[in-house]
């Protein structure tokens, strides 16, 4: 027996490379168009990708590819996460493409063992987290990935040892391989230095943390039920032996053939291809992933304003600002970029970064993710900027493209962004300034004329203008796990007719989950926080249930305060008045005392609120479905309006829309149009 599996591993070392000599069809290589289409053809479940054609080049500058990133004619990067896609991954198409730095297969339906990526020796990125991907990764996977900043496994069923070959990544900054199936112990290595995002939790590892990986935190390494972090550990640390008999002899032999069998399929893979396009592959370097983990965030101000004028860009150096006066048409990018200032938006002209040195600048407040200031132009436009430190999961030409898109959308109740700049270390948005602030101000800050103006059919408008918006942003944005990721009064403009305008949004794939976690909403969701699953769309619609709860109560919820200390916990509240029948209670008493004949319609829209909440994500409706609730409750208001002939008007609005106006007929009459934005 011993014999024939020897003569066995003997026949695999010598025929399996030849079994992979094959060439592309007919001995030529293939175009950039016909590659991705081979690689498309190895996916099931493709309607996704119903934009990629033969009929056009991909990295042309008219390209409607999905997912397609690409710099000055070449293809840099994939992002294709939350396609629904199956199958198999091609890695020979990929091989194509010499400048490809970064891929994207996130929270897809791929399953069976993992692709050869590693043959792809010039990688930055490789984002695979949310599949179903199994087998076992080889022990020399990470020999000749010295170019791998990022690599997320999250999510998979990936088993076996974790490779010892990890300390060859010398760049490596975040690995990310939890939740899967990992066994026996952690390598017994130095990490890479630069390695500073690490987690194997929820795996099934044993052994003692080896003394390299020690500098992780505790949590990096939870759910691992034989694994200690030390040898006093009161727990075992090695799982029990058991004696095997004579049949599991021989199923763990032929595991052993597999197993040795797929290292040499990987061996074979990696020296034919590596032998061909060693040169090729690393023929282009780029800096796309930035080489720092964030910095926490400080909590969110509730405040408006802190009134005094700052020199806004004084610690911008002088080299950002050379090339001001040039305009240069940024095609690759979707923008035209003055400078460094990248314009994606021209409804309110455009102007650049000298422009924004010589405004007089305003703090409007600091939290989440950066500050915020106002800064009135030269030629008299308004803009808000918002400076951004910890935006740095992807490197600019994805950032490029995310931005692109955010600037595209338009809806009567988003507010898009004008223009944006990259730094290494710090990102700069723009977009229009709204004189009368958020909805969290209007609701807690404010007691004047705007605060008195929030009745309860203002109210109702609102509450439906912020879920028209978050259905578009579903709908545009459905390729993310999160199209807004932190809705909260905050991130809800109200514009003069008080029509919501919601801001922030999309951000989620541009900040790195660290941080994203902490500065969130969404994160704090029940499926997160007392589940510990992943975040969805759905966490969106748990962010808008607590906005209803707030606009209905009038009150400042403790959700949106780190460990909830102060403010109202108003998901309690709110499930307390509708199991005791005393929803009256909940309700705001400035708009209860005018409106009591509305009193059945607060109830349905509390009803709405409760279920956005609701504990179970498979219990709690989707963004559609609360749309068309909430549209039901609010056509009940103007009709019950119109019988009473209250109201202004013809009662189907707050006002006369002028932001709808304004976004359907573009640019529109610029004496009319709206100066600023508040973020």
């Amino acid at each position: 027996m011993a014999a024939t599996i020897v003569f066995l591993l003997l026949f695999l070392s010598f025929a399996v490379p030849l079994a992979f000599s094959a060439t592309w069809p007919n001995g030529t290589p293939m175009s950039d168009a016909e590659a991705l289409i081979h690689l498309k053809s190895s996916f099931a479940n493709t309607s996704g990708l119903s934009t990629w054609s033969e009929a056009t080049s991909p990295c042309h500058k008219t390209s409607t590819w999905h997912g397609v990133v690409c710099l000055d004619g070449t293809l840099i990067g994939l992002r294709l996460s939350g396609l629904g896609l199956g199958g198999q991954i091609d890695v020979d198409s990929l091989l194509q493409f010499n400048g490809l730095r970064s891929i994207s297969f996130e929270n897809n339906l791929f399953t069976g063992p993992l692709p050869a990526f590693e043959r792809l020796t010039a990688l930055k990125s490789i984002y695979l987290s949310d599949n179903q991907f199994s087998g076992t990764l080889p022990d020399n996977f990470f020999i000749h990935l010295v170019h791998l900043k990022k690599l997320w496994l999250d999510g998979n069923l990936i088993s076996g040892s974790i490779p010892s070959s990890l300390g060859n990544a010398t760049n490596l900054i975040e690995l990310h391989m939890e939740r899967n199936k990992f066994d026996g112990t952690l390598p017994s290595i130095t990490p890479p230095p630069s390695l500073s995002s690490f987690n194997v939790s929820h795996n099934d590892l044993e052994g003692t943390i080896p003394e390299g990986f020690r500098k992780f935190d505790l949590s990096s390494f939870g759910e691992n039920h034989y694994l200690c972090s030390t040898q006093s550990d009161d727990k075992p640390c090695q799982r029990p032996q058991i004696t095997p008999t004579s049949t599991k002899d021989i199923i763990s032999i032929c595991i052993a053939i597999m197993v040795a069998m797929g290292l040499f399929v990987a061996i074979a893979q990696t020296f034919q291809r590596n032998r061909v396009r060693s040169s090729d592959t690393l023929g282009v370097e780029r800096d796309l992933e930035n080489d720092k983990v964030p910095s926490n965030s400080k909590n969110e101000s509730t405040s408006r304003r802190n009134s005094f004028s700052i020199p806004l860009w004084s610690r911008r150096s002088a080299s950002s600002v050379h090339s001001v006066s040039k305009e240069v048409d940024n095609s690759n990018t979707g923008g035209l970029a003055t400078g460094d200032l990248v314009i994606i938006n021209q409804n309110k002209g455009v102007f650049g970064m000298l422009d924004l040195m010589k405004a007089a600048a305003e703090v409007l407040g600091s939290g989440g993710i950066g500050s915020v200031y106002k800064a009135a132009l030269e030629n008299g436009v308004v803009v808000t900027v918002k400076r951004v430190k910890d935006m740095n999961r992807v490197a600019k030409e994805v950032f490029d493209m995310e931005m692109r898109q955010l600037g595209g959308l338009r809806h009567p109740n988003i507010l898009p962004l004008l223009a944006y700049n990259f730094q290494k270390n710090e990102k700069l948005l723009v977009s229009e300034f709204i004189p009368k602030g958020s909805l969290l101000y209007v609701l807690h800050g404010d007691r004047g004329m705007d605060h008195a103006a929030l009745d309860w059919q203002t109210r109702a408008f609102i509450a439906r203008g912020i879920a028209r918006g978050m259905v578009y942003l579903h709908t545009s944005l459905s390729s993310l796990e999160l199209p807004h990721g932190n809705l909260k009064s905050g991130n809800i403009l109200l514009a003069p007719d008080f029509q919501p305008l919601i801001v922030d949004f999309g951000f989620c794939p541009l900040i790195s989950p660290s941080v994203a976690q902490q500065t969130m909403l969404a994160f704090q969701s029940p499926e997160c926080v007392i589940f510990s699953r992943p975040v969805s769309k759905k966490s969106d619609v748990y962010c808008f249930g607590i906005v209803l709860l707030e606009l209905l109560s009038g009150k400042f919820p403790s959700q949106y305060l780190q460990h909830g200390k102060g403010g109202t916990d108003l998901i309690i509240w709110a499930n307390n008045a509708i199991g005791e029948a005393r929803e009256a209670e909940f309700f705001d008493p400035s708009i209860l005392e005018k409106s009591k004949s509305s009193l059945p319609d607060m109830k349905r829209l509390l009803h709405i609120a409760a279920d956005c909440v609701e504990p179970d994500v498979e219990k709690r409706f989707d963004m559609n479905e609360v749309a068309s609730r909430i549209e039901a409750v609010v056509a009940d208001v103007e009709r019950n309006d119109k019988n009473k002939g209250a109201g202004n008007g013809n009662n189907s609005e707050p006002a006369a829309n002028s932001h709808a106006a304004y976004v359907r007929d573009g640019a529109g009459d610029r004496s009319t149009q709206r100066l600023g934005g508040n973020w």
